[in-house]
C-alpha cells in the first residue's frame, strides 16, 4: 500500500502533495506577520481613544455608477465615525483609476482598504472551460445487466461545460440498482476500463479527450453499473487547489493593480476570500488537473476505485445532498476523511500559502479568509486557520452561538495570531431594523468566542441610478443592516466604534489562556440553526462553572509550543491545564469521534506521561481517521497505555467534566461564586491579566429578535463574586467611557482575586489585575499601598480620585466596612433623598420624523434625499412610539426634556444614578447643558450626581432609532415587517446615593 495514511495525518502537512505541504506554520512569527500592529500595549490614553489596529471596518458595498467624489467624502465620514477600513468588492468594483483615488484618500485618513471580488476572483472574462478553472468531478451511468454487453458512446454528464474523461468503471450493485437515489456498490468489484475506451479525441483539459466508444460485457449474475467520470469546470474562476492556479490569479492581479501597486504597499490592506464557494472561501471542489497523482502521493493508494463516493459531494446550498453512491458505510466514512485532508492540505499548500507569500512581498497585504461554508466546503477549518494572515468568521453562518466560534480562536490562541474578524452582524430579515443594541449583543457573543475585529455587513454606497429611498443596498428587503449615515441611530456611531474599538484593544492584549483544550479534528461546520442550534461542546455545565474551552486538531498539537511544563499544555500560550478527548462532540461523523491519528495519540501519551489530566468522554479512540488498517492496528496499544496512566480519567458524559476538574484541584481563570451565565475571555501580558465578563442572555432566539428589548429574550442580570486567577491590583475598564478605575472592594489569596460582578442581561465588564498600578495612572497609582475594602455593608465601596476609599449608600444608617489592613470602620450616613419616579412626569418631545424628500419610488439622487419633519408632543407620561398617536409609524430622532427639583439640602457631591429602563435605539444624555459621558447602551444607566445641583435641573435624553418604522409604510417588501417601540420607555428612575470618605 505503500505510504500509510496515519503518517500522513501525523503530520498534517509535512506529508508531501507535489510540494511539501505544511500543516503548521513554520514558526509563529510567520502567522503574526500579518497581524503585528492589533493589540499595542493597553494604557489609559491608548484605552480612552483607541488607535486605527483596533478600529471596526466595514464591508463596503459600491452602487453601480458611483462617483469618485461621492465615495472619497464616504471615506471621510468613515473616518469622522471611528472606522479604520473598508472592504471593497460586493455590488460594483471600482476601476483602477477609481481606486487609484481611493487608496490616496484613505492613505491621508488613515483607513486601510481592502479587496474582494473582481480581479481579486478571477481574470475579467475568465471561461468556466479554461485548462486552470476550478473543477468538480461529474459523471454518466448506464445500467448493464448481468451476462450483457454495454457497446457505444460513453453515458455523457448532464452539464453543458466542457467535459473531459478522467475514468471508466464498472461496479456490481450491491442488492437493487434502482433509477433514482442512492446506490450501493459492490467496492471489490470495481473493473477499470478506462484504457478501453476508443474514439477519443484532444478537446479536453490538458489534451484529455472529450468523448469516447465502448464495448463491454459484464460478468452473469446481477447488474452493474458502468460509470464514466469527467472533470468539468465548476466555477469561472483559476482552480484553488494547484499552484498552475494560483499563478493565473496571482498573475492577472499584478497586471491589474500594476498602477496602483506603490499606493497599495502604502496602504498595507488586506484580500478578503468569503466563505461562499463562488467567492472562492473554502473550497467545494472535488477535482484538479492534478488531483489523482496528488492523492495518491498523499495517501500511498489511488483514488480511481473510490470516484463514485466523491460525485454529488459536496452539496451547494443548505442541508446538504447525499452521495449518488456508497460502499459499506467504514469504507465511505474514512475514504472521505482522507480526501478532505488531502483538499485541506492541497489548498493550503497550492493556494493560501502562496497567495499569502505574493500579497506581502508584492503589496504588503495579507490575506483574510473566512475557511468554512456551503455545507460541501469539507475542510479542516483549524488547520486553515493556523495558517491565515487574518482568519474570519460571521455571525450569519454560526448564528451567534459562541461554542461555533471557538475553533478558529483556538488556533490563533496557539499560533499567537491576534486578528479574528467577523463579518457582522448580517441577520436575516432585518434589513433597516437592525439596533446598535442588536448589534452590541450579537459582538459581545462574538467577542466571548475569541473575536478581535468587526466588520460590518454593511455599509453601501450612497446613490445608484435605480435606488430609492434611503439609498443604494445590496439588501434592500433581507440581510441587515445597511449601516451608515441613512439610518437616523448613526448619529451615535463614533460612541458605539469607541466601544467595539476598546472591547477589541483589550482582546487583543498578550497571549490568551484558556482552562482546557478539548481534541477536535473536523472537515465539517454546520451552521447551527440547520442543525437544531448545535454546539460541539453541547453540555453547558463546563462553562456554567466557570471554565473556558480551546478545540484542538493535530495540526495545532504538532505547534512547537505543543510542550507540557508543569502539567500544563502550551504554556508559552493558552496553558492549558487539561486535555479532553469528547466522543459526544458533535457533529457526530466527518470523522468519526472515536477517530485519531497514531502519531496523534503517541504525542497525547506523552503529555499524560507528563502529568497533564487528560479526559476521556464515553468511549476512548478506536480507529484512525482515514483508510489505513495497519493504523488502526497500531493505535490499540497506544490507546492501551494512554489508559492506563495515572493522570488520564474517563468519565461517562460531558456533564461531568466540570466535577472532575474541581475533584483534581482544576480551577478555572474565573470562577463564579455559584455556576451561571458568566462566560470570560482572559488575556494575559508580563505584567496585567485583562478579564473580559459577559453575562450570556439569548443565543438565539425565534425570528432572531431585533431589539435588545424583544420579550424572546433569555437575558437576566447577574450579581455575584468572581474569583479571578493572577496577582495585583484589581481595575475596572469601562468600555463605553473609556475610563479607568481602580476597584475598592476585594479579597484577595496567593494567586487570585475575588471581585463582585453585576451585569445587566448581555452586558460585559472588563476587570485587569496588575503588577503595575503606574500602567493605568489616575486614583490607583495614589492608594496607600495595598490598602483596599475587603467587606462592607454599605452599598458599595469606591477609590475617589484624591486616592482616598469611600463608601456608598442610598438609605440612611450606619455601615460597616472591613479594610484590608484588619481595620473595620463603622461610617454613619444621612438619607441623599428618596428614590425619584420621572417615568410620569412631564416630558417635552420633540421629534426628526424621517421621510423621502420626494415621492417614494423616485430613483437616482432626488430618490434618496431625507426630509426632516419636526414633531412635537406633550407627554405626561413615557410610551413607546407606537403607542403616541402622532408618531405610530416614526423613524428619526426624538428628544425628551423634563425637570427635577431637587431641595435645598442637596448636598454637593452627593451621587445619584440614573436608570432609563427600556430605551430603543440609541441615545445620549445632557444634564443641565453638560454631556453625560456615553452611559451603558444596555443597561441604560448614568451617574449624573455631578451634573445636579439643588433647585430645577434639566434632563435632556435624545434617542436615534433604525428606519424600519418608517419604511414598513413604503416599501410592499417591508410591509410585514413588525413595528419596533421606539423611544424613551422607562421606567426612569433616579435614585441618590450619599459618597462618604472611610476616615
Amino acid at each position: 500500500m505503500g505510504i500509510t495514511f496515519s503518517a500522513t495525518l501525523a503530520l498534517l502537512g509535512t506529508a508531501c502533495v507535489g510540494t511539501a505541504i505544511s500543516g503548521v506554520p513554520s514558526s509563529t512569527a510567520t502567522v503574526k506577520a500579518g497581524s503585528a500592529t492589533l493589540g499595542s500595549r493597553l494604557t489609559a490614553a491608548g484605552f480612552s481613544d483607541p488607535g486605527a489596529a483596533d478600529r471596526p471596518w466595514v464591508r463596503w458595498t459600491l452602487a453601480p455608477g458611483a462617483s469618485t467624489a461621492e465615495l472619497e467624502s464616504e471615506l471621510r465620514e468613515m473616518a469622522a465615525t471611528g472606522i479604520a477600513g473598508a472592504e471593497i468588492g460586493q455590488g460594483s468594483f471600482p476601476s483602477t483609476g477609481q481606486l487609484a483615488a481611493l487608496y490616496r484618500t484613505a492613505n491621508s485618513l488613515g483607513i486601510t482598504l481592502s479587496l474582494s471580488h473582481g480581479p481579486v476572483s478571477a481574470p475579467d472574462g475568465f471561461s468556466i472551460d479554461d485548462d486552470q478553472a476550478r473543477k468538480q468531478l461529474v459523471h454518466g451511468s448506464s445500467l448493464v445487466g448481468g451476462g450483457t454487453t454495454f457497446s457505444g458512446a460513453l453515458p455523457e454528464p448532464s452539464t453543458t461545460n466542457r467535459s473531459t474523461l478522467v475514468a471508466v468503471l464498472a461496479f456490481r450493485c450491491a442488492g437493487a440498482c434502482p433509477a433514482d437515489g442512492q446506490i450501493t456498490l459492490d467496492k471489490d468489484s470495481a473493473v477499470d476500463l478506462t484504457g478501453r475506451v476508443k474514439d477519443t479525441d484532444t478537446a479536453g483539459v490538458l489534451g484529455g479527450t472529450t468523448r469516447g466508444t465502448l464495448e463491454w460485457s459484464a460478468p452473469a449474475g446481477a447488474d452493474w453499473k458502468l460509470l464514466t467520470f469527467w472533470s468539468t469546470g465548476v466555477q469561472a474562476q483559476p482552480d484553488l487547489l494547484t499552484k498552475a492556479g494560483t499563478d493565473v490569479l496571482t498573475d492577472n492581479m499584478d497586471q491589474e493593480f500594476a498602477p496602483i501597486r506603490q499606493l497599495m504597499r502604502a496602504n498595507g490592506g488586506d484580500f478578503l476570500y468569503d466563505s461562499h464557494s463562488a467567492d472562492r472561501g473554502s473550497p467545494t471542489d472535488t477535482w484538479s488537473n492534478t488531483m489523482a497523482a496528488d492523492f495518491r502521493r498523499a495517501t500511498g493508494y489511488s483514488l480511481t476505485d473510490y470516484l463514485p463516493l466523491l460525485v454529488n459531494l459536496p452539496s451547494t446550498g443548505f442541508g446538504g445532498a447525499s452521495p449518488a453512491f456508497r460502499f459499506d458505510s467504514a469504507t465511505s466514512a474514512k475514504f472521505r476523511n482522507d480526501f478532505y485532508q488531502v483538499r485541506t492540505d492541497l489548498w493550503l499548500d497550492n493556494h493560501v500559502r502562496p497567495l499569502k507569500k505574493w500579497a506581502k512581498s508584492t503589496y504588503n497585504y495579507a490575506v483574510r479568509l473566512q475557511p468554512y461554508g456551503d455545507n460541501g466546503a469539507a475542510v479542516d477549518s483549524i488547520q486553515a486557520a493556523a495558517n491565515l494572515d487574518r482568519p474570519e468568521t460571521e455571525t450569519l453562518w454560526f448564528g451567534d452561538e459562541v461554542d461555533n466560534y471557538l475553533p478558529e480562536a483556538s488556533a490563533n490562541h496557539m499560533t499567537g495570531t491576534k486578528w479574528y474578524s467577523i463579518e457582522g452582524s448580517a441577520a436575516l430579515n432585518q434589513a433597516y431594523a437592525q439596533t446598535w443594541q442588536d448589534q452590541v449583543v450579537r459582538m459581545n457573543k462574538a467577542f466571548a468566542g475569541g473575536v478581535t475585529k468587526l466588520v460590518y455587513h454593511t455599509y453601501p454606497s450612497d446613490t445608484g441610478s435605480s435606488s430609492v429611498w434611503p439609498g443604494y443596498s445590496l439588501f434592500p428587503s433581507s440581510f441587515s443592516g445597511s449601516w451608515g449615515p441613512r439610518n437616523p441611530n448613526w448619529a451615535d456611531a463614533k460612541a458605539y466604534n469607541d466601544y467595539f474599538a476598546r472591547n477589541q484593544l483589550v482582546l487583543a492584549q498578550g497571549e490568551a489562556r484558556t482552562d482546557v483544550a478539548v481534541y477536535m479534528q473536523n472537515y465539517v461546520y454546520p451552521q447551527p440553526y440547520t442543525q437544531g442550534d448545535l454546539q460541539y461542546w453541547s453540555d453547558p455545565s463546563l462553562a456554567e462553572h466557570g471554565y473556558t474551552r480551546d478545540y484542538v486538531n493535530p495540526t495545532l498539537l504538532d505547534l512547537p509550543n505543543a510542550t507540557v511544563k508543569d502539567k500544563r499544555l502550551a504554556v508559552d500560550g493558552p496553558g492549558y491545564k487539561a486535555l479532553v478527548l469528547d466522543s459526544e462532540q458533535l457533529p457526530a461523523s466527518a470523522p468519526s469521534r472515536t477517530g485519531i491519528p497514531v502519531a496523534t495519540a503517541k504525542k497525547i501519551l506523552g503529555y499524560a506521561r507528563s502529568g497533564l489530566p487528560v479526559i476521556v468522554v464515553g468511549s476512548a479512540p478506536g480507529t484512525v481517521p482515514g483508510l489505513d488498517a495497519k493504523g488502526d492496528q497500531d493505535l490499540q496499544p497506544v490507546i492501551a497505555s494512554l489508559l492506563a496512566q495515572p493522570s488520564v480519567h474517563v468519565v461517562e458524559s460531558e456533564a461531568a467534566v466540570p466535577g472532575l476538574l474541581q475533584r483534581l484541584g482544576i480551577e478555572p481563570s474565573a470562577e463564579p461564586a455559584t455556576p451561571g451565565p458568566l462566560v470570560s475571555v482572559h488575556r494575559a501580558d508580563a505584567d496585567t491579566d485583562f478579564y473580559w465578563l459577559y453575562n450570556q442572555g439569548s443565543v438565539t432566539n425565534d425570528q432572531e429578535p431585533a431589539t435588545l428589548f424583544d420579550p424572546n429574550t433569555s437575558a437576566e442580570p447577574l450579581d455575584t463574586d468572581v474569583t479571578l486567577q493572577g496577582r495585583g491590583t484589581p481595575y475596572l475598564l469601562d468600555t463605553w467611557t473609556g475610563a479607568i478605575t481602580p476597584i475598592a472592594e476585594y479579597t484577595r489569596d496567593r494567586d487570585s482575586v475575588t471581585v463582585h460582578v453585576s451585569l445587566s442581561g448581555d452586558d460585559t465588564q472588563v476587570i485587569a489585575l496588575t503588577t503595575d498600578p503606574s500602567r493605568f495612572g489616575g486614583a490607583g497609582s495614589r492608594t496607600t499601598e495595598g490598602l483596599h475594602v475587603v467587606s462592607t455593608t454599605a452599598d458599595a465601596a469606591t477609590v475617589r480620585t484624591d486616592g482616598s476609599l469611600a463608601v456608598e449608600a442610598a438609605a440612611a444608617g450606619t455601615y460597616t466596612t472591613r479594610l484590608s489592613n484588619g481595620r473595620t470602620v463603622r461610617t454613619t450616613v444621612s438619607s441623599p433623598g428618596p428614590t425619584l419616579d420621572l417615568t410620569t412626569r412631564s416630558w417635552n418631545l420633540d421629534v426628526q420624523d424621517w421621510q423621502p424628500a420626494a415621492p417614494y419610488g423616485t430613483t437616482g439622487a432626488a430618490g434618496v434625499e431625507t426630509a426632516e419633519t419636526p414633531v412635537h408632543v406633550q407627554l405626561d407620561r413615557l410610551a413607546a412610539w407606537t403607542d403616541i398617536p402622532q408618531l405610530r409609524n416614526t423613524s428619526g430622532t426624538g428628544t425628551y426634556t423634563t425637570t427635577v427639583t431637587l431641595p435645598s439640602t442637596w448636598k454637593k457631591g452627593t451621587g445619584a444614578r440614573l436608570d432609563l429602563g427600556q430605551v430603543t435605539d440609541s441615545y445620549t444624555l445632557t444634564v443641565n447643558g453638560t454631556a453625560v459621558p456615553v452611559p451603558d447602551q444596555l443597561g441604560a444607566t448614568a451617574d449624573i450626581g455631578s451634573q445636579l445641583h439643588a433647585g430645577r435641573n434639566t434632563v435632556t435624553v435624545r434617542v436615534a432609532t433604525t428606519l424600519i418604522n418608517r419604511l414598513r409604510t413604503l416599501s410592499g417588501a417591508l410591509s410585514t415587517r413588525s413595528a419596533q417601540a421606539n423611544g424613551l420607555v422607562g421606567p426612569v428612575t433616579l435614585t441618590p446615593y450619599s459618597i462618604t470618605e472611610i476616615s
